[in-house]
């Protein structure tokens, strides 16, 4: 394993030595590359943003959406959001989302960009780039936009790696109980609560909250999509699990860390990849991206709606 660059490593707490190979697997990744055009107003992204934990752990940070947001509201998701004019990639749509909901600064020595991962598909035909970022600056203090974000709270990277609590490394999760209103820094850093109780022989968080990973296959075009679950451990005080396309991505995020697969299958049996999904969206004409691609002339790109063969 190559060391990481000073820079960045100057800069970590002391990490345990699996949390140094997953940031160094991060920073080595590369997505394969896109071979044609996306129309820019089907193009979201989201950040993905780990940070160390006390033990030397890696977490990852997610919010629970304002009740008051026309879509998804009190859902467990990542910071992020469609592209706007202005947003020189997926990195700078990321960083102004995550700068927007949770106040994360868009200042690249203190919240660095490790790696960018492949595209995802949402049910509303939105293609959505995760950017992974590592918060380094260990004083910044999260400043919530109550009209989108109502809580923030971190669980384990290798949490989404494990279908049973008991094998997750430092199974504990902190939460932000208060919304920092108020210039950052100002509010007392408050600590991670105790771990949470599970039950081993039946891979649940508590006897309330049931089983910690589950999932189920639903019909998405032309196949079956596999939809998974995990619980946050706060369900009992309305939070909702990770589901769908943000577990999606971090089980992505965690395979690519850790460098290992998850111990339960990914994939629904016969599902396609995510590059045909895009492909079916993008032949059929009614599709949202397919008239999207229309408007932005990027049509001859991709070929007639019969003939599309997306290569990503």
């Amino acid at each position: 394993m190559s060391p990481l660059p000073a820079s960045l490593e100057h800069c970590l707490p002391p990490l345990k030595p699996e949390s140094l190979q997953c940031i160094y697997h991060l920073l080595s990744y590369s997505p394969p590359k896109v071979k044609r055009r996306l129309p820019l107003r089907r193009c979201a992204a989201v950040a993905v943003i780990l940070f160390v934990g006390r033990l030397g752990d890696l977490y990852v940070l997610l919010s629970t959406r304002a009740g008051n947001m026309r879509t998804f509201a009190h859902d467990t998701a990542l910071p992020g959001g469609k592209y706007e004019p202005g947003d020189i990639d997926a990195e700078g749509t990321a960083r102004r989302e995550a700068y927007e909901e949770i106040g994360l600064p868009n200042d690249r020595n203190k919240v660095r960009k490790l790696c960018i991962l492949d595209h995802f598909l949402t049910g509303n035909s939105l293609i959505v780039t995760p950017v992974i970022l590592l918060i380094t600056d260990y004083t910044l203090t999260p400043l919530l936009n109550p009209a989108e974000v109502s809580l923030l709270f971190s669980m384990p990277l290798a949490s989404f790696l494990h279908s049973r609590p008991s094998k997750i490394p430092s199974f504990q999760y902190s939460i932000f109980h208060r919304l920092a209103l108020i210039p950052p820094g100002t509010i007392e850093s408050i600590p991670p609560p105790p771990p949470i109780a599970y039950a081993e022989d039946e891979g649940h968080v508590s006897w309330k909250e049931g089983k910690f990973y589950g999932y189920r296959d639903v019909k998405w075009g032309e196949g079956m999509v596999r939809m998974h679950r995990f619980l946050t451990g706060r369900e009992s005080n309305g939070v909702k699990p990770v589901y769908g396309l943000t577990a999606a991505i971090l089980i992505k995020t965690a395979t690519v860390a850790y460098n290992q697969c998850p111990d339960f299958p990914v994939m629904a049996p016969g599902q396609r990849s995510m590059e045909e999904r895009i492909e079916f969206e993008i032949r059929h004409i009614q599709s949202p991206l397919r008239r999207a691609l229309e408007a932005e002339e990027l049509c001859d790109e991709w070929g007639k709606n019969e003939e599309v063969k997306a290569k990503l």
